[in-house]
């Protein structure tokens, strides 16, 4: 053996430098881990308490759910004909007679006469509550023949007027 290949040999085998290599590959090794840990715990404990947050919104959707409906059947107790005729005794209003009541002609109305309007009890009863849109409930044929039917608009090659 050559004095370099000895020196190299006495450099590798120092063992304090074969200690050392080890700790730092053990302490890279638990660094690691540990950062994997505690990513983990940090994860795990925001989807925790995402979690809470989510329970706390459901329960507080639930209770309000209630306090709607609550409200709803009061108003539906209130708007009863039995309730509105009784609260009309009360105020004073009575009943007309077909004897007491007076049709007024007037010579400059141009229509017939119509019957006369009915308020609705509350404004959004013609509308349903829960009713999507149109686009959100057709069907994938309806959409597709509406499709190809603008697009053969649009080059010219289907019939305007139906003929």
């Amino acid at each position: 053996m050559n004095r370099a290949q000895k020196i190299i040999q006495a450099y590798r085998n120092t063992p304090w430098r074969r200690q050392i290599n080890m700790v730092s590959t053990f302490v890279t090794f638990g660094l690691v881990a540990a950062l994997v840990m505690l990513a983990y715990v940090w994860v795990t404990s925001k989807a925790g308490a995402y979690g809470l947050q989510v329970q706390e919104y459901q329960a507080t959707n639930q209770v309000l759910a209630r306090e709607i409906e609550n409200a709803k059947a009061e108003l539906g107790d209130l708007t009863r004909n039995e309730t509105m005729a009784e609260r009309a005794t009360q105020m004073g209003f009575v009943p007309v007679d077909s004897d007491r009541m007076r049709y007024l002609v007037v010579p400059e109305y141009p229509g017939e006469p119509t019957p006369p309007v009915i308020a609705q009890a509350t404004p959004h009863a013609a509308v349903p509550e829960h009713q999507l849109p149109p686009k959100y409930t057709a069907s994938l044929i309806d959409w597709l023949q509406a499709f190809i039917y603008d697009l053969s608009l649009k080059t010219g090659s289907a019939e305007v007027g139906g003929n």
